[in-house]
Parts: C-alpha cells; structure tokens; sequence
C-alpha cells in the first residue's frame, strides 16, 4: 500500500497551486454513483499533496483512489498526468475476481451512463445559454455612435474598426530598452529588428512551455489612441465567436468610470447587470471561474482609494460594496483570484496599477500605421472620391498626417473635411496644429446653430468654458444635470459635446454629464481664460445660483503646471498657446461671434522665460514640453522671442512628433549656442509589414513582440534613422551660426543619420565647434563622409567618436581627413572602436603631420604592443603636437614601455599619460621612470591604475617623485603596492623637493599603521591631495 500511495503523492506534487485548489474542488464534486466515498471538505482543503494521496486511499481504497485521481487529472486539463497515470497503473490484487462483480457493475454502468446523460442536458442548457448571451453582447457592441451623432445615428463598428497596431512591453528594464528605447507615445516606438506576429487569441498564453499562463493583461495607451474601441472590438470578436472559443465562456464588459461612481453591489449583481434578462445563471457561473474575462475599460477614470489595507478589500463575490473595492478587490486578485482580466488605461495612471498587479502583461497601444491611417479614410467616407481628396489633402500636411495616428485626432479631422465638404465648400488647407484642428471642428458644429441665434451660441461656448475649467480645477470628468444648469447649460445646446451616461442610484436612474474626450474638456478649459471679456459683458446672463467659478488669473494656472496627478493641465497650457494665436483668434472672434482677450500674452512670454533660466526643472514642464507649447502656437515672432532665452537646449526626442516641435522651436532659436539631442525614434516600414500580414484573423488580431535575444543582438546594427528623417532635423541645424556644441550621443543616428550630419558639417553657414557621437550606431561606412568634414570645416575642434563599430578600415578614412592641412581637430576621442593594430600606421602618420591635435584618446581597443610601438615612433617627431594620450585597457605589457619611455623623453608637449587598465607590471614602470627622470620630460598626469603593480615598483616611483619637478598628479588605485610601499611614499611626499599635488591610492585597503601616516601626510602637507579607502570601523 506504501508504494501506491508514494506514487499518487508524487503525482500530485507535480500539480501547481492553481491546478491543485481544481484537483481538490473536482474531488469534492466526483460522481458518487461510481462506488466511491466523498471526502470530509475540512480535511481536503488544508491538505498538502502527501495528506491528500492518504486521504484518498483511507477513504476509498488504493485502486478507486487512482481511478479518482486519473479521471480528475483529465477533468482539470493535465492530460500529460492523466497518460502518464494510465500507464503507470499498477495491477491491482482483485483483478480475477471482476466477473463476480457483473451484477453490481452493470448497475454501475447504468447510473454512470444515467450520469452521462444527465451532464449532456446540462452542458446543452449551458450552451443554450451561452449563445444566448453572446447574441446578446453582439447585438449591443456591433453598433457605435459617433461622438457627434444625431439620436438613432449609429456607425456598424465592424466597418468602422481599422487594426491598430500594439507592442507588448517586457518587464526588463533592458529588454524594455532594447525594444522600446524609451517611454515614449508614438507608433515611431516600433524597432526596424525582426518581430514575431502573435494574434490575440494567445494573448493569456504563457511566453514557453516553463513560463506560468498569464491571468492578466494590461492595455496601455494615450488620449484618444483607441483603448475603448479596441476593448469593445474584443468584445465583440468573442461574440461572434472569433476570439477566445474555448479559453472564455464568458466576458463581462465594465467601465470603470460607471461602477466606480454606481451603487454600491456585490460581484454577482454587477455581473448580472450585463445580462439580458433578470436571472442570470451567476451561481453556476461562478463554478469555472477561469472561464471568465472581465474587460475592465478606463482603469484611469476609476475614482476611490486604491491605497487601503488588503483587510479593506472583499474576497466574497455575493457580499454588497463599493465600487472601486470591488474592481480593486479583483484587480488585486483577492476576489475570484482564477477569474482573468484585461484592464484599458491611461499610461499616467499606469504606476498606480502596477503597484496592485501581479506578474501582468503590458501592451502598448500605438495607434494606426501609415497604411492604417488611409484604411481609416476610406472607412469613414463612404464615397470613394470624398475619402482620396480627403487623404490627399491631409498627406500634402505632413505634420497633421503624422498626428493621426491618434485614431481621434483622425476621426476629428474626418468629420471636419467631410463637413465641409457635405456643404459644398472647397478644402481649405488644414492647419498644423491639434488646436488649429480642434477651433476648427468648434466652429464647424457651433456655426450651424449660428445662424439666428448667435448671442445664444456665445453663451453656450462660454458656459462650456466655464465647466470644463470648473470641472479640471476639481478633477472632475462628470457632471451632474445642477452642474450644466449653474453654468447656464442646457443638455440639448451642448449635445455635441456633452455624452451622457446613466447610473443605476437604488430605484431611480441618474444621469451624468462628460465631455466627449478628455481633450475637448481641456480645451474648452484653455478657452475659459481668454474669454474673460465676453463673461464680464454676459454675467447677468448666468444663472443667480451660479456656484463661485474658478480664478481667472493665468498665473495661478502657470503655477499649477505638472501638479495635478492625471497631468490635467498640461494640455490646457498647451491649447492655451494654441488659442492666442491671432490669426485663430481672429477666425473663432468672427464665426462665434466671441471676444477673445489677448492680455495673457505677456504672461506666457514671461513664463517661458522663467522655466528656461531656471538650471533644473524640477517641477515639468521639460523643456521638450515647453517647445510643445511654442509649436501650437505657430506664431514665428512670439517664438523667436522665446526662444531667445535658450542658449542651451537638452532635450530626448523619442517620436517623429518631438523631431516635428524640436525642429521648429530650434528654426526659430537664433541664440542657441549648445545642443544636446538624444534621439530614441526608430522609422519601421510600415507599408511593407502591413502588406506582410495576413488577413486571415480578426480585425484586431495583431500585435508586435521582439524577440528579447535578437533585440539585444541588433542593438548597433539595426536601430538606425531613416535619411528623410534625419535631413528634416539636420537641416534647420546647418543654419544655426551660434551654435558652437551639438550632442547626439546615445542616439540611433546609424550610417544614414551620419550622412545627413556630415552634409550640414559642411554647410557654410555652419560653426559647430564641438561634436560628440558616442554610441550611435556607427560604421566604417560613414566614415568616407566624416573624412571629407575633417578635410574641410575648420571650426571642428572636439571630435567625439567612441563606442562606435569603425573598425581599422573607419578610422584609415578618418586619418585622411585629418591629415589634410584645412583640418583644425584638436580632440579626438576613439574609445571602442573595434580598432587592432592594424590601424596604428595610419593613426602615427596623422601624429606626424597634422599641426592642430593635441588630444587623442585611443583606450578600449586591442592596440596591443606592437600597435602602441608604431604610434611612439611618429610620437617623437618633432611636428608631433601632442598633449594627452589615452591608452586605456589597450592589451598593453612592459614590452611597450621602452618605447613609451624614450616619448617622455622626446616629446616636450606630452603633459598626460592614460594607462590605467594595462599588465605593465613593476618592469613596466621602471622603464618608464628612466623616461620620467628625463629632463625634458613635461609629464604632469599619470595614471596607473590596475596595471599589475607591486611593493616592487615603489622606489622607482619614490625617486621619481623627488627628482621629476613636473609631475603634479599620480594615479596608482587597484594595484597590490603593500603597506611598506606605501609607508615609503608617505616619507618621500613629506619632502620639500616632490612637488605631487594628487594622488590617488582607490580600491586599496592598508593596515592601521598605514591609514594613520596617510592621515598624518595630509595634516602635514595641506597642498597635497591623497585619495584612499578610510580605515573600516
């Protein structure tokens, strides 16, 4: 019996948690017609593997406890366990004796086979329902309306619906970085590197066989990119049974925003909400939990604490609570922990819910591709030829085409060219800006009230403005039908903006208001502050029990910048540039008939002004957001005065949309005197991935995952900028006569980039001094363009190439040029650069030619000593203008110090020596001291660190420090000197004659008696500087 019930353990030991709370919950519910015992439910629960097996044979004996176990394992999906414990039966003793049981198991089989039947009814009256539902769901997701539809207007979501494109995120931070390259918000996120194409359908998949199934999954997006109405595209995918067949038998689709602010009410009585009729089946439901999806939409717009203690949560799917605890309860898996979930939001509340999740996967929502954006055209215009004018018109504007990837800055531009174009008007151009594009969807729907009843249309802008301010001020997105009426709102004026919904408030229905978008409600709120004017005139118009409306001073809004948790007024200031405009605030002055004051002007000079001078932003916004603002204002006169404060520019431009702002605020930046841009944009060819995807999936099947090893693999081979890109950006920069210093170190620039770089180098008008290209992504390829700018633009001084993949064929090209007599390069920086000896030929005879360079830094590549040999031959010469040689980790030995030692002695100019990193051991630097006691030796920095040094080597050195009066700093860390050596330094530094001012001792760890003379030293001698590790207490 022993060795049956270490065989049953052993079996269940294999089963997870998860999978062992199923094996336990079927074998309570195991068919008792079958001869078999049912087990006490208080012993089950809290029994371990081992208990379990023994439970199950005292119960029922050895042999019907393996069938037991056999029949479950396949009961709970484990059918690697149900095959394997069918082969692994052992013969059990009674086998003979079965004819003498016929009679009680034909018995047997009839209750079995009444069982069977039984099941059958109850799976058809399941499934009966089920399809039920799923008509139900699609009956109510198949349709939408349009944000501006009239009553009984809807659109057939199916053919509205274009794919968006998404990319899941890991929870790397590096394979994060590798794939992504920043935080950033656009499709521009997406990598050139090879992707693999995995439809929705796996989403809940594990990543490989080892990897646990993923129970939640956490979409991801900005304003306006989609989050709804990809949510209710699911939903309605299942229904019509395209999506998740046998992973769900049922969502349940929840807004957030609705159950947050609803009744209170249990689990069950929200899921019954989603039903058709009034008595869901809930219960048996409940019985496969695993088999249910909640769609939780609008995680960001959930109000209540999601700070509260665990013991605050519910774990009981039928006891009555509030709304957030609920979703937050289920969120947290401490209610219907099996259940799985998909959660829509804001990537601003994005940190608040990773805090509450357990091992989720991220998806980003990057809106529509380039083809995406034409589909969506020809969608939403039903006649052909309306939809090729309309998308003809919005590509000639690049700006505002590459805005609408955001699916509703897409559908707002639609709507107001098939406005205009339904009223037989000709397409004027379209303005670049989201403001230009929101006045005028404003004036498109206001003007057709307009006509008879101007006064009244005023005051129903200026009651929006009034609201939408009130409402961000209080962090308010719904509004009662008090709030429209204490703004002098009514629900019928404001129809085109306003949505309504509807909550359940115990018997009755209540109803609230919101604003279309998020962003309309911004908007409206940046208006409220130039309206000040029409308000004063039009204040007795309002309501007596108007509630105190907010301040109107600009400053107090200015100040509040970045400080409101969702960002609320980061677009209000945006939209608030956007609409002093004059141009713009002409237009809306003649078709609103509205006076918009320009008095904040000078307040908003002034602020951009205030935020550029301060050293560190501390507070947001960046200055990127600040060039944000500046853009949507499109008033070249006001923005060349701003921008007259930035003398210095840092920002990282991680969209085409930052390139687009950047771009134009630097246009308009006649000062800037140093740049530093940090470029994180991949540009992947859309048209040609979408001509590769199949159209066999549902419309939303699709999503992006880089492979993490092959992300790493490209990082430097295939990450670079498109050439189209990197002209629009370089070219405003070739204009900028004051720019003296351009960083775009840790930036993808590629090959590509670097020709487009090279082309502005050469620009007359161009006086860059200093550049520094560390890490980006550079070959020998470019190599031939940078040759020709060393040859010819003499303002180069500071030339930073390192960690770049030149190799020995990049840097042989770079050397021409900077041979060349026209060369002025004085610093050259060529660290990593896969460079061999090979290339020290060329690099010694640009030592011996070129009269200008006096720093080059060759450290991190594999010179070795015959490479560094050849350099100090042509290091001696008399043309050799070098300062500061870098040799770091360069595979060097005492082999090459001979030839060191007879630079020193040779070169006057040589001030600074880099070794550190290098086998030279204590041979090394006695032949190095003989060309340090050299009297035309000028050495004043060496350093070296990590160069497999002894107590041996310290006299040298100690008679170097007497006798050479040049040396002033001396860097010996990570070396094994001994105490004894030490002590010998600190005798020799206390003399008059050595005129050390450094020295640094780092990573050395020395005895009490050792720490003390280096303490007494620096009392000693003030002006001596002795870096060391302090004594551990």
């Amino acid at each position: 019996m022993a060795s049956v019930r270490c065989k049953l353990a052993h079996y269940l030991e294999n089963l997870q948690d998860m999978d062992l709370k199923k094996f336990k919950m079927h074998l309570e519910d195991y068919p008792l017609q079958k001869g078999c015992t049912a087990l006490p439910r208080g012993q089950t629960e809290k029994a371990d593997p081992v208990d379990l097996a023994t439970l199950m044979i005292d119960c029922n004996g050895e042999e019907k406890a393996w069938t037991m176990a056999v029949w479950i394992f396949a009961a709970i999906n484990r059918r690697d366990l149900h095959e394997k414990a069918k082969r692994d039966e052992p013969e059990w003793e009674n086998a003979h004796v079965s004819v003498v049981c016929r009679e009680e198991s034909l018995e047997e089989e009839w209750m079995g086979l009444l069982g069977y039947l039984s099941r059958i009814s109850i799976c058809k009256k399941k499934k009966d329902y089920c399809k039920k539902y799923r008509n139900y769901i699609r009956s109510r997701f198949q349709c939408m309306k349009d944000r501006n539809a009239r009553l009984g207007e809807s659109v057939n979501l199916n053919k509205r619906y274009t794919r968006l494109r998404l990319v899941k995120e890991h929870q790397s931070q590096q394979q994060r970085e590798h794939e992504l390259l920043a935080i950033g918000k656009t499709l521009a996120k997406v990598g050139d590197g090879p992707m693999n194409s995995v439809n929705l359908e796996l989403l809940f998949e594990p990543e490989d066989q080892h990897s646990e199934p993923v129970h939640t999954v956490v979409f991801q997006g900005s304003a306006g990119i989609g989050k709804t109405m990809l949510a209710r595209k699911i939903m309605l995918d299942w229904a019509s049974e395209k999506l998740y067949q046998k992973k769900f038998d049922y969502l349940f689709y929840i807004h957030c925003r609705e159950v947050s602010l609803g009744t209170q009410r249990s689990l069950r009585d929200l899921m019954a909400s989603c039903f058709p009729d009034p008595n869901p089946p809930i219960s048996k439901i409940m019985r496969k939990p695993s088999k249910i999806l909640f769609l939780m939409d609008g995680f960001d717009e959930l109000q209540g604490a999601f700070d509260e203690h665990s013991e605050a949560l519910c774990t009981d799917w039928q006891k009555v609570e509030r709304g957030d605890i609920l979703l937050s309860s289920l969120i947290r898996k401490k209610l219907l922990p099996e259940a799985s979930l998909l959660i829509t939001t804001r990537p601003v509340a994005l940190e608040k819910l990773h805090h509450l999740l357990d091992h989720p996967r991220h998806v980003e929502i990057l809106g529509f591709s380039e083809a995406k954006k034409k589909e969506y055209f020809f969608k939403y215009f039903s006649d052909e030829q309306q939809a090729q004018e309309a998308f003809r018109l919005i590509q000639e504007n690049e700006v505002l085409f590459t805005m609408c990837f955001i699916p509703l800055v897409c559908w707002i531009v639609c709507t107001g060219l098939k406005q205009q174009m339904d009223s037989g008007k000709s397409l004027a151009q379209t303005s670049k800006t989201t403001t230009a594009v929101y006045i005028f969807f404003l004036s498109s729907l206001l003007q057709s009230q307009a006509e008879s009843q101007k006064h009244h249309v005023s005051a129903n802008l200026r009651g929006l403005c009034s609201l939408a301010a009130d409402g961000i001020w209080n962090q308010k997105i719904l509004f009662e039908e008090a709030d429209l009426r204490n703004h002098g709102l009514q629900k019928a004026d404001v129809s085109a903006f306003l949505r309504v919904s509807l909550f359940q408030k115990e018997v009755d229905c209540e109803k609230f208001y919101s604003f279309i978008h998020m962003t309309f409600q911004e908007f409206f709120a940046a208006m409220y502050y130039l309206l000040e004017e029409e308000v004063q005139r039009g204040v007795t118009d309002m309501p007596q029990n108007l509630l105190e409306l907010p301040n109107r001073d600009v400053t107090a809004l200015l100040e509040n910048y970045g400080k409101f948790e969702k960002g609320y007024l980061i677009f209000v200031v945006r939209f608030l540039f956007g609409l002093i405009n004059q141009e713009r605030t002409s237009y809306l002055e003649k078709k609103l008939s509205c006076k918009i004051s320009q008095q904040i002007r000078l307040e908003l000079l002034k602020w951009i002004e205030a935020k550029a001078k301060a050293k560190i932003l501390q507070m947001q916004p960046s200055q990127l957001e600040l060039f944000y603002c500046l853009y949507e204002m499109q008033e070249e006169d006001f923005v060349k005065r701003a921008m007259g404060h930035f003398p210095k520019i840092e920002i990282t431009l991680s969209t085409r949309m930052d390139h687009v702002v950047s771009s134009f605020c630097i246009k308009n930046c006649q000062n800037v005197q140093s740049l530093s841009l940090r470029l994180l944009h991949n540009s992947p060819k859309e048209e040609e991935e979408e001509e590769e995807e199949t159209a066999q999936h549902s419309d939303v099947d699709h999503f992006i995952i880089p492979e993490p090893s092959v992300a790493s693999s490209h990082r430097l081979v295939n990450c670079s900028f498109t050439y189209i890109f990197c002209w629009s950006l370089f070219s405003v920069l070739g204009t900028k006569q004051n720019l003296m210093e351009l960083n775009l170190s840790d930036s993808p620039l590629g090959d590509a980039g670097m020709q487009v770089l090279c082309e502005m180098l050469q620009n007359p008008g161009c006086n860059v001094q200093r550049l520094w290209l560390r890490r980006c992504c550079l070959s020998h390829r470019c190599c031939s363009h940078l040759s020709y700018v060393l040859s010819g633009n003499q303002t180069l001084v500071e030339l930073d190439l390192s960690h770049n993949a030149l190799e020995d064929c990049g840097a042989r090209l770079v050397c021409m040029g900077l041979k060349n007599v026209f060369c002025s390069l004085k610093k050259l920086w060529l660290v990593n650069c896969c460079l061999t000896s090979a290339c020290c030929v060329d690099i010694a005879s640009v030592l011996s030619t070129n009269q200008s360079l006096t720093r080059l830094y060759l450290g991190e590549n594999a010179l070795g000593d015959s490479g560094v040999g050849v350099l100090c031959e042509r290091a001696k010469h008399p043309q050799c203008k070098l300062q500061k040689l870098g040799l770091v980790k360069s595979g060097l030995t005492s082999d090459c110090c001979t030839a060191l030692s007879s630079v020193l002695r040779t070169n006057w100019n040589l001030t600074h020596l880099y070794l550190r990193g290098n086998a030279l051991g204590d041979m090394g630097v006695k032949l190095l001291c003989k060309g340090l006691l050299h009297p035309n030796c000028k050495l004043q920095m060496l350093e070296l660190d990590n160069c497999s040094l002894s107590s041996h080597c310290c006299w040298d050195l100690s008679t170097l420090l007497t006798s050479n009066q040049s040396l002033r700093q001396l860097s010996l860390g990570s070396n094994d000197l001994g105490d004894l050596g030490v002590m010998l330094f600190c005798e020799v530094l206390k003399q008059k004659s050595c005129l050390l001012k450094s020295l640094q001792l780092c990573k050395m760890y020395f005895n009490y008696d050792t720490i003390c003379a280096l303490e007494t030293l620096q009392e000693e001698k003030p002006e001596l500087i002795v870096v060391f590790e302090p004594l551990q207490k």
